[in-house]
């Protein structure tokens, strides 16, 4: 395994992502760069967890559509009739 390839797979993910120039990159100075990863991963995070309270919201509001539950829920609702 290549001993930099964290610090590769990270000037890689910067250009993707955030369409920063590789000759840009180079010539910023080494703690420059390891803060741009450090605010950029901190920033993925916080979108990450957005993203899981958005889809609990999102399944809490949503009915349960497992035939299992329709069944017991309708012998809860028979027995309430006898």
């Amino acid at each position: 395994m290549m001993p930099l390839r964290h610090l590769l797979k990270n000037k890689l993910l910067l250009q993707k992502h955030y369409h920063v120039n590789e000759m840009s990159i180079d010539e910023w100075p080494f703690w420059m760069l390891e803060e741009n990863i450090s605010i950029i991963n901190e920033l993925t995070e916080e979108e990450e967890k957005h993203k899981k309270k958005e889809e609990e919201k999102q399944q809490g509001s949503m009915p349960n559509f497992n035939p299992g539950s329709y069944m017991r829920d309708m012998s809860n609702m028979s027995s309430k009739f006898k």
